[in-house]
């Protein structure tokens, strides 16, 4: 059964947040691209590729498995958004991904969006037993109360739910791996993009939404 790796962490407030937390000081933290009552929008400060973005809860939540139903229909909007954005300034697919208490470098709710040519995972990946289809959030919320840790995955309208420090990894590692030119070893992903491409994102940013005020949040 999917989830049987992870210890259960303790389901939803981590802490009130402090300045111990990036996400919840912002200190030396990329400019905002948008936010709304809960959540906000900003470039990766150390972005895997170009156009690298996150969407950050404003409550100091463990991961969004822990998340009200409001704040998650809330959070689909913005993925529609960011999304809409990256489609036009970087002209690829956008991989969507949660390292829902599993590989977080910060320990506080937020979801990666990057451009990539990954067009979908192959049918043998997904029949694999630690990685199950999913049709929301209710999934990883549901996936979060019975087992802790969890992978979420987007490409494309097809999401998935993968157990949190499943073997599957290392294959879906490789895949990225192959389709990016990206290298992964023990200390994460060797990236190559610098803080040029952080000023260069929030700068398409702004040009998408001076083309069109319906951009706008």
């Amino acid at each position: 059964m999917l989830g049987r790796r992870g210890r259960q962490p303790e389901p939803g407030r981590i802490g009130a947040g402090s300045d111990h937390c990036v996400f919840c000081s912002r200190h030396d933290q990329p400019q905002v691209l948008f936010e709304t009552e809960s959540l906000y929008a900003m470039p990766d400060k150390y972005p895997m590729l170009p156009g690298h973005t996150l969407i950050i809860a404003r409550q100091h939540l463990a991961c969004y498995a822990a998340a009200s139903d409001a704040l998650l229909a809330e959070l689909d909007r913005a993925i529609s958004h960011v999304r809409s954005f990256l489609d036009a300034a970087y002209d690829s697919p956008v991989l969507i991904f949660e390292n829902g208490v599993a590989g977080q470098t910060v320990f506080h709710a937020h979801l990666h969006l990057v451009p990539v040519r990954i067009l979908e995972i192959s049918d043998t990946l997904a029949a694999h037993e630690d990685i199950a289809s999913s049709t929301g959030w209710k999934d990883a919320r549901a996936h979060y109360v019975l087992h802790g840790m969890y992978r979420y995955v987007q490409l494309r309208d097809r999401r998935y739910i993968i157990a949190g420090y499943s073997p599957v990894l290392h294959t879906m590692r490789r895949v990225m791996a192959e389709t990016t030119g990206l290298s992964w070893s023990e200390h994460g992903w060797a990236r190559a993009t610098t803080p040029e491409d952080v000023r260069n994102l929030n700068r398409r940013w702004h040009e998408w939404i001076a083309r069109d005020d319906a951009n706008a949040w």
